[in-house]
């Protein structure tokens, strides 16, 4: 069926320049999509950063190559490039959103057009040749100077993942979502049918990892009646939902740009488990961050806090890129941390590290493989490896029931018995 041309503004608002122009996502009546730096972003020497996997921190001429390349800018049949599908919700939520769009073949550039005006980061996509059709019912409101897409319906937002969520500001007690034009300061992730109890496993993975010393995004359980705005059947599952505060919006409403590893290396659908290793992870950390040694750690204490408390779902989309201020690329606060195994028992984690994917197989030899590559003394990685056991096993046997429950925190507590970091420690 064909396609309405349609042209979208891809802009950047940036805290320090306001809004800047990256350039254009046009879609022709083939479903045919080409993304298009702006010559104005391309001329600029000190041109904010769209995507580090656009961006070469050693050389100013291979940055310009890489924004003007077509390669990874293209998409066919209604796809979008990859750096812009990354944008998108999958599994429950998308399915929201398409019921919401109503009957008709609504691809992804529909999609984003739809959820333009409120997206992950401080990216904002306008429809500048007015919004098709099969876009959905929506009208155009303001939103920082632009006219942008305020859909009709419940889902006014984009977040990535397959966990239906919402987002909402605190009223008082209350949380209530958006108005129009507004964007939501933190995120709400509702129990399902099949897991009725994720988010109370939510956060205590998070409060785990923070006790090991992970910067975790901030996070906390509410009672479900506190929740303003999303129908109630959505809420049914669970008597508690998991609040989440965004690191990417400001406390004065600034959008902050953020991107995630499946982002910078187009990583579309199930390919987050499998397009790169853990090492991708670190190497990217190493090669970007302008804290290096920081965020080396902090990416070590997370691995290690994964492998202890069994999750075994930080693909490539749950590790992401912060850009605080100008010149500044740190590690985002860590989130999505889930104690898969309670669920899952003979879960693994999702990516490789140093040639397994078994929690209980990983040692610190393996670690000093990662010095090794980075070309970093193994003694501060094997230090800090060290540091984070001993603080999980001083702290969480107190911690555990309170945020798991006896039966929980029992089956957590015995499986650390069976991992190798856990026996080297206590050897």
């Amino acid at each position: 069926m064909a396609k309405t041309p349609t042209i979208l503004g891809v802009h950047l608002l940036d805290a320090a320049r306001g809004a800047v122009r990256i350039g254009t996502l046009t879609r022709d009546a083939d479903g045919a999509i080409a993304f298009t730096i702006a010559e104005s972003y391309l001329r600029e020497a000190d041109r904010p950063i769209f995507s580090l996997s656009w961006y070469d921190p050693t050389s100013e001429e291979a940055t310009r190559a890489r924004l003007a390349s077509r390669g990874d800018k293209i998409g066919l049949h209604g796809s979008l490039p990859p750096w812009f599908a990354g944008l998108l919700p999958e599994g429950a939520l998308r399915e929201l959103v398409l019921t919401e769009m109503g009957p008709g073949d609504h691809d992804q550039f529909d999609v984003l057009t739809r959820l333009g005006g409120d997206l992950p980061g401080a990216v904002l996509v306008t429809p500048e040749t007015g919004a098709p059709a099969s876009a959905g019912p929506l009208d155009l409101v303001s939103v920082q100077g632009f006219r942008a897409a305020d859909p009709q319906g419940v889902v006014k937002f984009s977040l990535a993942g397959v966990q239906l969520k919402f987002t909402a500001n605190a009223d008082g007690d209350r949380l209530t979502v958006p108005g129009r034009g507004e964007s939501g300061h933190c995120i709400i992730k509702v129990a399902s049918d099949r897991y009725a109890r994720l988010p109370e496993a939510e956060y205590a993975g998070m409060e785990l990892a923070r006790l090991v010393g992970v910067e975790t995004a901030p996070c906390r359980l509410v009672p479900r009646e506190a929740v303003i705005g999303i129908p109630a059947e959505m809420l049914a599952h669970g008597s508690q939902v998991l609040v989440i505060d965004r690191f990417d919006r400001g406390p004065d409403g600034a959008r902050i740009h953020i991107e995630d590893a499946g982002q910078i290396i187009g990583a579309v659908g199930d390919r987050k488990y499998t397009m790169a290793t853990t090492e991708t992870i670190i190497n990217m950390v190493s090669r970007f961050s302008t804290d290096r040694r920081a965020d080396i750690l902090e990416a070590i204490r997370r691995i290690v806090a994964d492998i202890l408390i069994g999750n075994g779902d930080n693909h490539l989309k749950n590790w992401s890129f912060r850009f605080p201020a100008p010149g500044q690329v740190r590690l985002s606060p860590a989130y999505d941390i889930v104690p898969t195994v309670l669920f899952m028992p003979a879960d693994t984690l999702a990516l490789r590290f140093v040639r397994t994917h078994h929690f209980e197989t990983v040692d610190s030899h393996r670690f000093e493989r990662v010095a090794s590559f980075l070309r970093v003394d193994p003694k501060w990685l094997l230090r800090e490896v060290r540091t984070t056991v001993e603080r999980a096993l001083n702290l969480w046997p107190e911690a555990m029931p309170e945020l798991l429950g006896e039966k929980w925190a029992a089956s957590l507590m015995a499986r650390l018995e069976t991992l190798k970091l856990v026996q080297e420690v206590r050897g």
